[in-house]
């Protein structure tokens, strides 16, 4: 465990500015800035002997240092053309984010594995990093520029739309230290979004919506480029979603809705010739989420929520059949959070995490059992102007895991956890 580490040091900066002309014309332009600086060490067990007697036991260590800025600027209309009110928004986004990735693997001696027996898993050994034929060293270079506009239209009492669409560029630059490898990648996107909501009454809505994203190939992080991904076009999420919302009264709401999410445009072995990729792997994620939020009284609050998911692959990607459930995804999940403030200076909270089953990986063949974790917390407000805060985690220490990168590499849950904040304004 002690070769095992994780560190991350932030910095984060805000600037944010609004400007009113009249009743009906805002201005808002907003910039952040941030370097994170991330390394972590992990050594873990692999696979198993086909005898089960026998453990690998491997590992690497990552550094990721990434530094952005974006800037977004947000004019919003208010306007009235007899019965329909409008509100339009236009807006532009730049931004520009640069990372450098390091990996190496562990050495033991001069070996990048240990066998270990399952009958005697303790072992000493010192681990060495250093990097393999294969471990990253690259710099890697993203930027976006974007316009967006949106209509939200309100017609009468009852009926309200929104309306809206973001042309998007985007550009990556991949440099790889090691083979002086250089990788470009270039998108422009077009993503509309579009939405109805009607409200037979005041305290109801009923809506459906729909809306389409994208993801450049270099992956979520875009920590990466390949030859091959480089060829690819983005891949292309289309949500569908209905629902409801019921304010029941004294700042408490019931919602609910369901919702369809496909996934596009996804890697996949060509049936023609297996060495060639294309793009033709699909997901779909179905859907059911409610939640209870607000006052109950003006010293208790509750939050609570529900989900019920499935997850599938629809048509076979590289990593999996069509079939497959997709991993990290769990059947069913719960949360409860109550807070109740014995006096304005003083408050306690009580809350519940829970969810079931889901795949470690992609191939489904291990799973990661489902877990109930129970959360606290302390409020206290000393003086006018600071709020302090204790947060309990897993108060009664459960043992579960929580996520995976792979069907051997399983994260934990953290034990019993106490956090301490202070609030200043």
């Amino acid at each position: 465990p002690s070769v095992s580490t994780a560190e991350l040091r932030a910095n984060n900066g805000y600037v944010a500015a609004e400007r009113e002309w009249g009743s009906r014309f805002t201005g808002r332009n907003r910039t952040l800035l941030s370097s994170y600086n991330k390394s972590y060490a992990n050594v873990y067990p692999g696979a198993v002997s086909s005898n089960g007697s026998q453990v690998t036991i491997t590992g690497y260590r990552n550094r990721h240092d990434r530094s952005s800025i974006f800037n977004q600027t947000d004019l919003v209309l208010t306007a009235r053309i007899g019965n329909v009110a409008h509100t339009l928004l236009a807006g532009s986004e730049f931004g520009s984010q640069k990372t450098l990735n390091f990996r190496e693997t562990g050495f033991f001696g001069t070996a990048t594995s240990l066998t270990v027996p399952l009958s005697a898993p303790r072992l000493i050994s010192n681990v060495v990093y250093r990097q393999s034929a294969t471990d990253a060293d690259n710099d890697v270079r993203a930027q976006v520029a974007a316009i967006y506009a949106q209509d939200q239209i309100s017609i009468g009492k009852h009926w309200q739309a929104i309306v809206g669409v973001r042309e998007e560029a985007f550009n990556i630059r991949y440099y790889n230290r090691r083979n002086a490898d250089k990788l470009a990648r270039a998108d422009r996107t077009t993503s509309p979004r579009a939405g109805l909501i009607f409200k037979p009454v005041d305290v109801i809505s009923l809506y459906g919506s729909v809306s389409v994203s994208h993801l450049p190939s270099a992956g979520d992080q875009f920590s990466s480029l390949t030859a091959t991904t480089a060829t690819l076009k983005p891949e292309r999420f289309t949500n569908r979603e209905l629902g409801f919302k019921w304010d029941v009264g004294s700042g408490l709401s019931v919602s609910s809705s369901l919702y369809r999410l496909n996934r596009e445009n996804t890697s996949a072995p060509s049936p023609v010739d297996p060495t060639r990729i294309i793009q033709t792997g699909r997901q779909r994620s179905t859907g059911f989420e409610g939640n209870l939020a607000g006052n109950i009284t003006p010293k208790w609050q509750v939050i609570a929520g529900v989900a019920n998911q499935s997850a599938e692959i629809i048509d076979r990607t590289i990593a999996s059949r069509a079939g497959a459930t997709v991993p990290l995804v769990p059947g069913k999940t719960a949360s409860f959070w109550t807070r109740y403030d014995v006096t304005p200076r003083i408050g306690f909270g009580l809350g519940l995490v829970a969810q079931s089953n889901m795949y470690a990986a992609i191939d489904n063949t291990v799973t990661l059992p489902g877990f109930e974790r129970t959360d606290a917390a302390l409020f206290f407000a000393p003086v006018p102007n600071l709020r302090a805060q204790v947060n309990l985690e897993n108060v009664f220490n459960v043992r579960y895991f929580a996520s995976s990168n792979g069907n051997n590499n399983i994260l934990p849950g953290a034990p019993r956890t106490v956090r301490f904040s202070l609030r200043i304004f």
